[in-house]
């Protein structure tokens, strides 16, 4: 990513719509590569699909992390994808299994 001004745009519409105009594509050449339509690269940009399907393939084509393109900062950005992708599932996951997997999760941790 370059850096000009906004490196961080608000939000997941406006930092997409910022990286697509760097690029100088228009919504259909995004959507096109991204294996998607037209129609959802602007409802995105609009705001008005917070949780798209397509982000990897967004982010991929976009030549940016899916996590700063869906949150923005740098920490964010330095995520591992297969963390990004154990923290979706955890966003999706019901709470009974949560409070199970967390109890897991930090007894492994502390046994090291």
């Amino acid at each position: 990513m370059t850096n000009e001004n906004p490196q961080n745009p608000g939000n997941l519409g406006q930092r997409m719509r910022f990286r697509r105009q760097e690029k100088g594509w228009t919504q259909e050449q995004l959507a096109v590569r991204a294996g998607t339509n037209q129609a959802v690269i602007q409802k995105i940009e609009n705001g008005k699909s917070l949780r798209p399907r397509k982000i990897d393939q967004i982010a991929a084509v976009l030549d940016v992390n899916p996590a700063w393109l869906m949150f923005g900062d740098e920490l964010a950005a330095s995520i591992p994808p297969d963390a990004m992708a154990i923290a979706e599932a955890w966003h999706a996951m019901p709470e009974p299994h949560k409070s199970r997997i967390r109890q897991e999760i930090m007894n492994l941790s502390s046994t090291d």
